[in-house]
């Protein structure tokens, strides 16, 4: 908005541009988490804000949620440098209150463990009551909101239809139009799944942020070249007008968590906890959406489904037959617990530092990887 206000009082042609709108999104949202994190952390502290409980290999736990500041320094951010459209509403609301039903969360970790420490509460009463709102009900609204801004979206947006971009395939070959009564489910489900894969995913330090900064790179970039008639019509891809309008938003949530990977570098400061986590799941879910890329997501967001799939897999066999597939859902604490068993590292850390590390290298990958198929393999 101030970009704007100053481009129309100055007719500087640069204050127009997305990409320097982006730049600068980026560049100060860094600066504000860089400034803004350690006063933050050392006020989380004060009050023992964690989850964690103390163990030997950690003088001092981490704190949380860091993902209540994301919501501050996105929002400051997004007032200097974003023109609001309906996609960048639409993508504000399923953030904002996806990120408000995980601070929930958040607080009521802490204050169970709290509980945990005055002998009002077991610790494996803990495991089963830490959330403050019960899985069934947090899923609920997931759905509610998501669906929601959908019906909102499809109806006050013209560009927001049924059709999808199919790997390997051209818009001229082949362009699958979902009607209103599959289209509206299939975009609640894809923030709600993601907004739990996210979730899912932030287990270790940093093994959430990578992968989010792959996905929120890739929507960025077709976002960007999606809004230019010349750029979609060469590509073969969807003329969306007014898609690149997200761009700086993209940039905010980018370099806000750039400078989070600063603190959370092992051994983490502070950690994203649920507000975070939740909230950035849904928004990469709306973006994808909106650029018709859902189809997609089984390759760039790889990670977080792989996450999503191995706790409904685990919860619905188990419901089953009593048995686990997995040593233990997410699956990134299956591979925790047999890196463990094998004896060939020396502790957590490096066994935590090697699934993350491993998960990071993946996500660039199938990121690298999936803007050649969008962008040339047609």
């Amino acid at each position: 908005m101030l970009i704007e206000f100053l481009y129309n009082h100055s007719n500087l042609y640069a204050l127009n541009s997305r990409l320097l709108s982006t730049g600068v999104a980026t560049v100060l949202s860094f600066l504000l988490a860089m400034l803004l994190m350690p006063p933050f952390i050392k006020f989380l502290r004060k009050f023992n804000m964690t989850s964690e409980f103390e163990s030997k290999e950690k003088a001092h736990e981490p704190v949380m949620p860091a993902g209540i500041l994301f919501l501050v320094i996105v929002a400051i951010t997004t007032l200097v440098t974003v023109r609001f459209n309906s996609y960048v509403v639409s993508a504000l609301i399923i953030y904002v209150f996806f990120g408000i039903i995980g601070a929930v969360d958040d607080i009521a970790k802490v204050v169970n463990k709290k509980k945990v420490a005055l002998g009002q509460m077991t610790k494996q009463e803990f495991q089963y009551k830490a959330d403050g709102i019960s899985a069934g009900l947090r899923l609920f609204l997931y759905i509610l909101i998501s669906l929601v801004v959908a019906i909102a979206a499809y109806e006050l947006i013209p560009n927001i239809n049924g059709s999808l971009n199919i790997p390997f395939l051209s818009i001229d070959k082949s362009f699958p139009y979902l009607p209103f009564w599959l289209f509206i489910p299939f975009m609640t489900l894809t923030i709600a799944v993601l907004a739990n894969g996210v979730n899912f995913t932030d287990g270790f330090d940093t093994l959430a942020a990578v992968p989010s900064i792959t996905s929120l790179l890739f929507v960025g970039v077709i976002s960007f070249v999606s809004s230019n008639a010349h750029w979609a019509n060469y590509l073969l891809i969807p003329h969306i007008v007014g898609l690149q309008e997200l761009l700086p938003l993209i940039g905010a949530v980018i370099g806000t968590l750039l400078a989070y990977l600063w603190f959370n570098s092992p051994p983490s400061s502070v950690i994203m906890g649920d507000s975070g986590a939740v909230g950035l799941g849904g928004l990469i879910g709306i973006i994808f959406i909106f650029t018709k890329a859902g189809a997609f997501i089984p390759i760039v967001c790889f990670i977080f489904i792989m996450e999503f799939v191995s706790v409904f897999m685990q919860i619905g066999y188990y419901k089953m037959t009593k048995k686990r597939i997995f040593l233990r859902a997410p699956i990134h604490h299956h591979f925790q617990i047999k890196m463990r068993k094998s004896g060939m590292y020396a502790g957590e850390f490096q066994i935590k530092s090697k699934i993350a590390w491993r998960f990071h290298i993946i996500s660039i990958v199938l990121l690298v990887l999936s803007l050649v198929i969008f962008l040339k393999v047609r």
